[in-house]
């Protein structure tokens, strides 16, 4: 699905026939063509049972590995299928070896799927480092903090609660110094920003399906780049080279990205992943321009009218988050005007995917501007 101009693409969101939907940071709307990727396998299995399922499994599913990897420029045994985020970072957690003097930086801005899961290592003597840091110095903060003993750096790509855009590559090369890994979390970049994990020089990229690529809960993906976590933290049916055996006195390590899929994957939901990555990787650039551009006139328009922004206007992806006194209050009563946004953090975020119009963000940001002042 070639796209010229991105206002082609709204008639497969039916959501904007109701709605200013500008929420895609926390839930995007399925697109028709996904929707109905999901639908043909299910109706299959519906009408040819096990057969269908067969037959969509045979290759090992690198028909849906390719359509992920080509979007984040990783090779396709690089890239499992995991149900959510913070199901990834548990597997780096708990699947690397650590040593007692070892630390983890990571900062308080994170959404708490990309700390949660490491707090557990404390009880190995591994030490997290929660960096107090703000949008404006974020990677000299990280940075600073990194030693001899970091064995990984672990951040967002875009942070969900100020829309920061990090420069990825500047802490990579500071990591490299002292051989540290790097995890990302990208389930605020993929999808609306061109990712190129390779380029980055990252060690571990994890997404839902569920925010800018657009797919059903229950999709996602995790990047490990070769030779890392050869040997996964947990084992299950389809960790065995040899899982078609169905032998439990049998048992060979598999090798490929399947050995972090430790059971049955929703592959309706992920085959939606892999029809929306197809679009998406279709459509990247136009699709990249079209956020970033729709972020800088939010943030360039809430300043027309007083307001203050969070979000450094030059780096920044699709989120925008707007400074108002009752961020809550305000979300409510934008929702009784079909407007639909997020309160997070000290303001309202904005998150435009590539399909809104300057029309519906102007409209938004000046019922913002309005109730601001009512409130206040």
């Amino acid at each position: 699905m070639r796209l010229r101009d991105p206002r082609e693409f709204r008639e497969n969101v039916p959501v904007t026939r109701k709605y200013v939907y500008l929420n895609h940071a926390s839930v995007s709307p399925t697109p028709l063509p996904s929707l109905f990727e999901a639908y043909r396998y299910l109706y299959e299995v519906a009408n040819r049972g096990s057969i269908a399922v067969n037959e969509e499994e045979e290759d090992e599913l690198y028909h849906i590995r390719s359509k992920i990897s080509n979007l984040v420029g990783a090779y396709s045994d690089e890239i499992s299928l995991i149900p959510n985020t913070s199901y990834g970072v548990n597997l780096v957690a708990h699947g690397l070896e650590w040593k007692g003097d070892d630390n983890i930086v990571t900062d308080n801005l994170e959404f708490p799927t990309v700390v949660y899961p490491f707090l557990k290592l404390t009880k190995k003597g591994v030490k997290i480092n929660i960096v107090e840091t703000n949008p404006y110095t974020f990677e000299e903060d990280i940075i600073s903090h990194i030693d001899k003993n970091t064995r990984l750096v672990a951040i967002s790509h875009v942070s969900f609660n100020t829309g920061l855009k990090v420069d990825v590559r500047k802490i990579v090369k500071a990591a490299r110094e002292n051989n540290t890994l790097v995890l990302l979390d990208i389930i605020q970049s993929a999808g609306a920003v061109k990712i190129n994990v390779k380029e980055l020089g990252i060690d571990f990229a994890i997404a839902g399906g569920y925010k800018w690529l657009m797919s059903p809960q229950g999709s996602g993906f995790i990047y490990v780049k070769r030779g890392l976590i050869e040997d996964p933290p947990f084992y299950g049916w389809k960790t065995s080279a040899d899982y078609l055996d169905f032998n439990p006195n049998k048992f060979t390590l598999e090798k490929g990205p399947r050995r972090f899929e430790i059971g049955t994957v929703d592959l309706a939901a992920n085959l939606s992943l892999a029809k929306s990555c197809e679009i998406i990787g279709e459509n990247m650039e136009l699709i990249e321009s079209s956020v970033t551009n729709l972020s800088q006139f939010a943030i360039r328009l809430a300043k027309d009218h007083s307001m203050e922004v969070i979000t450094p206007e030059d780096k920044r992806a699709g989120i925008v988050i707007v400074k108002v006194k009752k961020p809550k209050e305000i979300a409510k009563e934008l929702l009784k005007e079909n407007i639909v946004v997020s309160p997070r953090g000290e303001g309202i975020r904005i998150s435009t995917h590539f399909y809104n119009t300057e029309e519906e963000v102007q409209k938004t940001i000046e019922k913002i501007s309005e109730l601001e002042r009512k409130f206040n």
